[in-house]
């Protein structure tokens, strides 16, 4: 499904935002999958599928690893001790799947976005949308970095491996100076490549302040699939804030009323 670039935006602002709001593992796993499919069906690479996929799973196991040991609230109950006085508990492994999942939907939605969206479809979106110039340029040129920092990062790897170095190896030190090594290639090609950059558009006579006029070769349309998709975020945006700032009131003992305690049972349940 083919999406105009300001409602991908809109939608990236609505996940970061349930995000923060949503506290229910079902809700999570419930925006996460929807955005998972969205990334997913929009690369048509299996082996990026697989990359991406790879990288969800370690960070989800990573999170939920950690949170589960070190949680450190009360009260906690202990499911199996690992040794000593290292425990795995389960309010941490709930904790830590309510984390993941927000990372994962995050990272999700991020990647379906760049992934779909051309660099100069994303700064016309951005304006459009009444970002400042100067943010929505901004924004654009650190999308298009991404890429650019993978295909280098790949290149100075190749590089070592040709000249016989093992990045994983028992000596952590030899390890930690192998990465180290491999970053400041990196690190210079960037900064050199954004010198350059700047020194071109400054030529072109870019300005942020409005002074020149910025024109775009294309234009943006919206489809009634976009304003249907847009409304459907939005109301449930105000819904959920709606239904999180009465709670809150309840919780707080701020305000009250008996007919409201469905609302907050489905706010502590589902929300």
């Amino acid at each position: 499904m083919v999406f105009d670039p300001r409602t991908k935006i809109v939608l990236l602002a609505t996940i970061g935002v349930l995000m923060v709001l949503l506290d229910s593992p079902i809700m999570l796993s419930f925006c996460f999958f929807f955005v998972f499919g969205l990334a997913v069906t929009s690369v048509r690479s299996w082996k990026k599928i697989g990359v991406f996929t790879g990288i969800l799973v370690i960070g989800t196991w990573a999170t939920i690893y950690s949170q589960a040991i070190f949680y450190d609230r009360f009260p906690r109950t202990i499911l199996f001790t690992l040794v000593g006085n290292v425990h795995f508990y389960r309010e941490g492994l709930v904790h830590g799947i309510i984390q993941s999942l927000r990372f994962s939907a995050s990272i999700s939605v991020g990647y379906y976005v760049i992934s779909t969206t051309q660099a100069r479809d994303l700064l016309v979106g951005l304006i459009k949308l009444r970002v400042p110039y100067g943010l929505a340029f901004m924004t654009t040129v650190a999308v298009q970095y991404v890429p650019l920092v993978i295909s280098d990062a790949k290149i100075v790897i190749q590089s070592q491996k040709l000249r016989g170095f093992r990045y994983f190896r028992l000596n952590i030190l030899r390890t930690f100076a192998g990465f180290l090594n491999a970053v400041r290639p990196i690190l210079t090609n960037n900064i050199r490549r954004a010198t350059n950059l700047s020194q071109v558009i400054e030529c072109r006579g870019f300005s942020v302040d409005g002074t020149n006029r910025h024109t775009t070769l294309r234009g943006l349309s919206f489809n009634r699939i976009d304003v249907v998709f847009i409304l459907i975020q939005f109301i449930l945006v105000i819904s959920v804030v709606m239904l999180k700032i009465l709670y809150s009131l309840y919780v707080n003992g701020v305000f009250f009323a008996s007919w409201l305690r469905p609302v907050y049972t489905f706010t502590k349940e589902v929300l």
